[in-house]
């Protein structure tokens, strides 16, 4: 297996625990996320980590450590880490996780902040679909805890859409249990407002997604969601409980076995509903006195067992004083539906300003971007060199890239083609390059390459050169034009990140010196300056030519 085939290997594997934590498998999955976190680091996979990273923290969101809520800060480090590594999409997932973490404890402004960021960097076309998808089913998850159904089922919609494009068949699994839990949330916030005719279509809604969502590969747990799922929709709409006596007593047992807090206390509110519906009023009462407030931070429902209980004994029990708190809370219920719209619209605002507030960072980008090849421009660089200061780098390595007589591909093949082997070379440049490096087209054939980081070192820097000069080397130029070939001469600096060490004019003065001694060798060769005299600041005493033999 090559290495971009284990690093995508890895990199499913990771979704593949990030669904199993959320599963009855989910102290197995945990277990496995340590080593494989290992493993990516050692790699060198930012993605690959980030998603195992963000797979042990759903799993401490939904089933904290303690019985207390997760804060919001015990996320706070993925987010950051997100952010390091440059990653937009996964950074959504990181703040959706963190939304969640909110929502558990009561932080409404925390959680539309992230929440709204994350819906607007998950706009972005060019991150991979699976990143994508998966960061629209946690912010949809966020929005539901303020139970904003339209808002949830649009996210929801949008993931479906890119469902075909990933590669981890639990995705659509998870998409369609979800909408299903969505549709059936709402309904029974519409009957607890009264509305009846919405509610029963929404029902309607959610056993048309139940056929569908069981027709996936579904972990166990997520099956019997699901069916107990069908069942509260066709309880709320009618059906008899003794349609459903068999299928019933199985899911309800399996669901208190896994310790479910979310689907279970729906289906025995729809029990008692339905038994009450139905005249059994005496059983409808005994299922009602075990009805409790959904425990679960996600849950859209929370109040409907405590809401089918009050019903259920207020009409066992009438009386003036009961028929006057039932005004009372249906007025609440009011209060507090409309009081959901305005949330919804205040949600659709703050996802409005988070889409403009990109847009604009978007354009900021632009500016700082090559058209041609999709590189950093001048300007960025000129930013890292005009630090306004003359202090020590930190870990850095500065490689400048000039290739080889660039003017004999345009007057030989034409500019169309100079302009391709440019965009190529920015390709291989941008694929050469990690979270925290930066990779620049400095004007016509000259660009560079800054490479950064902790455990950055003068070997790590030369052999990142090398493999560099290999891959341009070994490019299939002749696809751009018959008998075309190009190689390129490279100079490299490194500071090792001592307070004596170059600052970043040093750096870029003895990168310089070492290109200039490449093209004077020649070219198509990788030259060290391996000898700054710090004194100076950067005053080259020497670059050292290395044979590409001893590159390989």
């Amino acid at each position: 297996m090559s290495g971009d085939e284990a690093r995508r290997a890895a990199y499913l594997t990771a979704y593949e625990l990030f669904e199993a934590v959320q599963s009855e498998a989910h102290a197995q999955a945990l277990a496995r996320i340590p080593l494989a976190r290992e493993r990516a680091r050692r790699q060198d996979w930012p993605e690959v980590d980030l998603v195992l990273a963000g797979a042990a923290a759903v799993h401490d969101v939904s089933r904290p450590p303690s019985d207390l809520p997760l804060p919001p800060s015990a996320v706070t480090p993925l987010v950051e880490q997100a952010e390091a590594a440059r990653l937009p999409a996964l950074l959504a997932v990181a703040l959706g996780l963190r939304g969640l973490a909110a929502a558990a404890t009561g932080d409404t402004r925390g959680l539309m902040s992230d929440t709204s960021r994350a819906v607007a960097l998950l706009d972005d076309e060019l991150q991979p679909p699976l990143d994508r998808c998966t960061g629209l089913v946690v912010a949809a998850g966020v929005f539901n805890t303020l139970r904003l159904w339209e808002l949830v089922d649009a996210l929801y919609g949008r993931a479906a859409d890119l469902g075909p494009s990933c590669d981890v068949p639990a995705m659509a699994a998870a998409i369609g249990v979800n909408r299903v839990l969505t549709r059936v949330e709402w309904a029974v916030g519409l009957l607890e407002n009264g509305d009846e005719e919405q509610c029963l279509l929404r029902l309607r809604q959610a056993l048309d997604a139940v056929p569908d969502a069981l027709a996936q590969a579904l972990p166990p747990l997520w099956r019997r969601d699901v069916e107990a799922l069908g069942i509260v929709a066709g309880l709320l709409s009618g059906t008899p409980v003794a349609d459903v006596a068999g299928q019933l007593t199985a899911v309800r047992a399996s669901l208190e076995e896994d310790g479910d807090i979310e689907v279970l206390p729906l289906l025995d509110a729809a029990v008692a509903w339905s038994l009450w519906h139905s005249g059994s009023t005496e059983a409808a009462v005994e299922v009602a006195n075990r009805l409790e407030l959904v425990s679960s931070a996600s849950s859209g429902a929370r109040s409907f067992p405590l809401w089918v209980r009050a019903q259920v004994l207020a009409a066992a029990e009438p009386s003036v004083a009961v028929r006057a708190q039932q005004d009372h809370a249906a007025m609440l219920s009011r209060l507090r539906w409309e009081s959901r719209q305005a949330v919804l619209v205040a949600a659709q605002a703050q996802i409005a300003a988070a889409r403009r507030q990109a847009e604009h960072e978007g354009l900021s980008r632009a500016v700082r971007t090559d058209p041609l090849t999709g590189l950093d421009n001048r300007r960025t660089f000129d930013g890292w060199l005009d630090r306004g200061d003359s202090a020590p780098l930190a870990a850095t390595a500065l490689l400048l890239v000039d290739l080889d007589d660039f003017k004999a591909v345009n007057d030989n093949h034409g500019h169309d083609y100079g302009d391709e082997v440019l965009r190529r070379l920015g390709r291989l440049l941008l694929e050469s390059v990690r979270p925290g490096d930066l990779a620049v087209r400095l004007g016509g054939d000259e660009f560079a390459v800054l490479l950064s980081g902790e455990s950055l070192t003068a070997d790590a820097a030369r052999t990142r050169a090398a493999e560099l000069h290999t891959a341009i080397s070994s490019e299939a130029w002749g696809e751009v034009s018959r008998g075309l070939a190009v190689s390129a001469s490279i100079g490299l600096a490194v500071s090792d990140g001592s307070d004596q060490g170059p600052d970043a004019a040093a750096l870029y003065r003895a990168a310089d010196a070492a290109l200039y001694a490449a093209k004077g060798n020649g070219g198509d060769e990788v030259v060290v300056a391996d000898d700054l005299d710090t004194g100076g600041r950067g005053a080259v005493t020497g670059p050292r030519s290395v044979p590409r033999s001893a590159w390989a």
